[in-house]
């Protein structure tokens, strides 16, 4: 029988504490084969008025829904943190031209996390929690630099130095649970009932890196840099902690040559030819190592310590690196009124790091490995015009487009490489795929085929064998953008200033992982209202059941990672906007003790145009950089539209 449940039952449980019942009248219920049964009375509390746990005294409510205002009464958590910053720095100019400087910076984190549920949790006992974090950063960095001015035309700059960085961190946790009273809560961990194991950790780091730089510039028409830089790290196996990186650039002013001198609309121009290389150290600091993570197991009535291999197989590894040619134009016209940056670059990743799954059978979940190689090719544009400007009046408005092409040109192992597993409980598998010849991370699913006779989801099975496996996977979107956009313009008027910024994304894909909990009717959540009124069932016409966007309502569904949880993340998005006053501070008394102020109001993330029906397309759950897990909205929380009062006065 077709039915819906949204559980409405669960939405009359009033909880509030100066309150002692809760009744639903006529409005509770759930709708169940085209009828209305009304829900029993609930109460929150127990006759001497300690909360009931309304999931065991009724059992038809699902396990899977919380009392949110009995979780933000009685789950508290609290962090303090210290975080003191050092830096010093001594330049010593023993001749013209010639400056040394030293500069010496210490970072100090730390900081105490308390956590605590008293006994008027419904679904858990009394527990505490305390951890605490030590962060510690030194920065040294000593540098030479050298200029000098030959014959009046040519100026020469030379810089060399050596740099340190180093990361130590510490942890300690411990936890309890049972408590005889909810007054200490995280201050008495003694007075647990039961222990958990107590924790600690260790981390540490460190980059060393040796550069040298020489710039060259003759008139300021023709200009040469180069440079080169040694980096060790030692987050990267034995023989393979150093990378070198180079790089060099060439400039030409084409607005000062004589043949330009008579162009009265030309301000500044100016083409631009450089190629460098970068390396990446994004990995952890023991990926290179063989890990032994440590806990207990009970044995022949005791506990005993065991140790055991991490869940990450240990690689040796190399340098990420990439090597980028740039061409680029400045110009600048009118009075510069008009000025535009054009950039075409072509990229190439070497070594490209990235995690790979292993099978169950090697005893690890992953490992991290260099896995192949990796193209990027893109333009880039700059526009920034002073459309009005003025004693009075300035309005300045700034376009710029950006278009990236990604390629994954080479595995090392030759075969196909995947995502990390996306997983709920009701539904699992990997989303995201790097193959030779598509971009980074694209999405390979299967593909959606309506429904069947019994309104449940079919897919289209490749090879016809009547199974769905994973060789009926299709490659059915990219989280990669065509382009994105933005434009920035601020108004000023006398003391008052407008500004906004709006930015854009078009043509990338987004796996909307959080649409999948709509496809889950065995736990009594609350769905989307398109659930019920488009959904399958026997008494539609073939027509309806066609167009239905959601299948039969039945808790036992095929559901599988597929192309309709795709969506197109495009959008465009007020992301800032701002009105501000500049106190008239110059005309009052020379003497006045008040140099600057400004009033203003400020909004972000007001407005977002966009046809993705999750809470924020401007999202990437697990992806990042070089990341395979591009484009997963694995039910993120979106950004804050957030409004600001303020004001700034300097003295």
């Amino acid at each position: 029988t077709d039915y819906f449940d949204v559980s409405l039952i669960a939405s009359y449980t009033r909880t509030d504490r100066h309150n002692q019942s809760s009744s639903g009248g006529n409005r509770g219920g759930s709708l169940i084969g085209g009828t209305i049964s009304s829900p029993p009375t609930l109460t929150p509390y127990n006759e001497d008025g300690s909360y009931r746990n309304l999931m065991l005294a009724y059992p038809f409510m699902s396990n899977a829904l919380y009392n949110p205002v009995n979780m933000i009464n009685e789950i508290t958590n609290k962090t303090k943190a210290d975080l003191s910053e050092i830096n010093a720095a001594l330049t010593w100019k023993p001749i013209k031209g010639l400056s040394l400087k030293s500069s010496l910076g210490m970072e100090s984190l730390n900081y105490r996390t308390d956590g605590y549920t008293t006994s008027k949790f419904l679904y858990s006992s009394s527990s505490a929690s305390v951890s605490t974090n030590q962060q510690t950063t030194i920065i040294n960095e000593n540098i030479v630099n050298y200029d000098v001015i030959i014959a009046n035309n040519h100026r020469l700059n030379l810089m060399g130095g050596f740099t340190y960085q180093e990361y130590t961190g510490t942890s300690l946790g411990a936890s309890g649970n049972g408590f005889l009273s909810d007054v200490p809560e995280s201050h008495q961990l003694g007075g647990a009932a039961n222990f958990g194991t107590p924790s600690t950790g260790y981390t540490n780091w460190v980059l060393i890196s040796y550069l040298g730089r020489v710039n060259y510039s003759y008139k300021g028409k023709y200009l040469a840099t180069t440079s080169i830089r040694a980096d060790g790290s030692s987050r990267y196996s034995k023989g393979d902690k150093w990378g070198y990186f180079p790089s060099a650039a060439l400039a030409w002013r084409i607005s000062d040559e004589k043949f330009l001198k008579d162009v009265s609309f030309l301000s500044d121009m100016k083409l631009r030819l450089g190629w460098g290389a970068t390396g990446s150290t994004a990995i952890s600091p023991y990926t290179t190592m063989n890990m032994l993570s440590q806990g207990k197991a009970p044995a022949g009535g005791d506990v005993y310590t065991y140790y055991a291999a991490s869940t990450t197989f240990p690689a040796n590894l190399k340098w990420e690196t990439t090597s980028q040619w740039n061409y680029g134009l400045d110009l600048s016209l009118f009075d510069q009124r008009l000025r535009i940056t054009a950039d075409y670059y072509s990229k190439k990743t070497t070594n490209l790091l990235n995690s790979v799954s292993l099978p169950p059978s090697t005893g690890y979940g992953n490992t991290i490995q260099n896995i192949g190689e990796m193209s990027n090719r893109g333009v880039e544009l700059l526009v920034d015009v002073d459309l009005i400007r003025n004693r009075d009046f300035l309005w300045t408005a700034s376009v710029n487009i950006a278009m990236n092409k990604n390629r994954v040109e080479k595995l090392y192992e030759g075969a196909d490489l995947y995502g990390s597993n996306v997983n709920l409980q009701y539904i699992s598998g990997i989303v995201n795929l790097i193959r030779e010849g598509e971009p980074l991370g694209v999405f390979y699913v299967f593909k959606d085929d309506g429904y069947d006779e019994n309104g449940q989801l079919k897919y289209i099975d490749i090879n016809g064998d009547g199974n769905m496996t994973t060789e009926d996977r299709f490659i059915l979107g990219d989280p990669h953008p065509d382009f994105t956009y933005g434009l920035n313009s601020t108004i000023q008027y006398k003391n008052l200033e407008f500004s906004f910024f709006w930015q854009g994304s078009q043509g990338n894909d987004i796996y909307n992982v959080g649409e999948t909990a709509n496809y889950d009717y065995g736990m009594g959540l609350n769905l989307r209202k398109e659930v019920l009124y488009s959904h399958w069932s026997s008494s539609n016409t073939a027509e309806q059941n066609a167009a239905a966007k959601y299948p039969r309502l039945t808790a036992n569904q095929n559901l599988i990672h597929s192309d309709r949880f795709i969506e197109d993340g495009s959008y465009l998005r007020l992301k800032n906007i701002s009105l501000a006053y500049n106190l008239p501070v110059q005309e009052w008394k020379p003497d006045f003790w008040l140099r600057a102020g400004q009033l203003y109001v400020r909004a972000q993330n007001i407005f977002t145009i966009t046809k993705y029906s999750g809470m924020d397309p401007e999202v990437s759950s697990w992806g990042g950089g070089n990341s395979v897990n591009l484009g997963l909205d694995y039910l993120t929380y979106p950004n804050n539209k957030t409004i600001s009062f303020g004001a700034k006065i300097s003295f």
